[in-house]
């Protein structure tokens, strides 16, 4: 791997996607990143069925290299598959997508303008882009006097990992599985002293789960929809981000705790299977409490 880059050269970037039953977006997402960077790692967390087919019917595309988990070991586990692969072939940064999110044909030249126009480039440690819900949405920008925003947390989806920060701080926490692995790994980031940067340019279109929508009193009040399993591992979690970041990020934690509550409350006015829901919130925040870390996939 390189040292200190002036600038961001397109053949020091590896592309990660990470899939579990995808459809077919998936391959217009590898036709896209194909045509900016010259190897796209897929790690897939043993799809099956028609999500299988797709897996197999880009095995042997040029550029595409798969990684087969034999069971779901979550999105934490597999982004840390898949940047210790990039680093094989001394990639110095990886650019990790959702299956689900539909990067635009510049999204390369966004990520590297705001590496190239932010000075000290030592201390990057991800760049996201912004992004739009759909091709038709207007993406009303802040006005550009610069190309980023420092953010406090990225989301991975069209997220460039600098590996040598990756490296430094040890990766992505395997036993978060899925939900508040983000948000985790670029708080280490900056209490380690890396910064996380976003374009002021959107990149992607991504959307957010599939959320619910409901007017109540004439207020129109939108909940995640997550399912019971999701609920579980965004209530452990969200215990473990407020133990180990509150006195390093208090402003940041308290914000994130009043959403967290707001959305236990969203639940309950929005949503179906409430109670399973409340169930599996309350067991995550439990087992958070108590540092149990132990999951089985598929639930038992």
């Amino acid at each position: 791997m390189h040292e200190n880059r002036n600038f961001l050269e397109t053949d020091s970037i590896c592309c990660l996607i990470i899939t579990y039953n995808p459809d077919n977006g998936l391959l217009k997402l590898i036709n896209t990143m194909s045509k900016q960077v010259n190897r796209i790692i897929v790690v897939d967390n043993n799809s099956t069925n028609e999500g299988a087919k797709i897996i197999d019917s880009i095995e042997n595309q040029d550029k595409v290299d798969i990684i087969r988990n034999n069971t779901n070991l979550g999105i934490a586990t597999a982004l840390n598959q898949g940047v210790k692969e990039a680093m094989k072939f001394n990639f110095d940064f990886v650019l990790t997508f959702d299956q689900d999110s539909t990067p635009f044909d510049n999204i390369i030249n966004v990520i590297q303008e705001v590496y190239n126009s932010f000075s000290s480039k030592n201390e990057i440690g991800a760049i996201g882009v912004s992004y739009t819900s759909s091709f038709e949405d207007t993406f009303n920008a802040v006005p550009k006097q610069r190309e980023y925003l420092e953010k406090d947390y990225l989301i991975t989806s069209g997220c460039l990992i600098c590996v040598k920060s990756f490296v430094k701080i040890g990766g992505f926490r395997d036993d978060f599985f899925i939900d508040n692995v983000d948000i985790e790994y670029s708080l280490r980031l900056k209490k380690n002293g890396k910064k996380s940067l976003m374009s002021i340019k959107p990149g992607m279109i991504h959307k957010a789960g599939d959320p619910l929508k409901r007017k109540i009193l004439g207020i129109s009040v939108s909940s995640s929809n997550h399912n019971s399993f999701r609920r579980y591992f965004m209530s452990r979690n969200h215990v473990i981000v407020t133990r180990d970041y509150f006195f390093t990020d208090t402003y940041f934690v308290l914000k994130l705790n009043f959403f967290y509550i707001l959305s236990i409350f969203k639940i309950i006015l929005v949503e179906k299977e409430v109670i399973l829901k409340l169930k599996k919130s309350y067991k995550g925040f439990k087992d958070g409490f108590k540092g149990t870390l132990k999951y089985s996939f598929p639930e038992k």
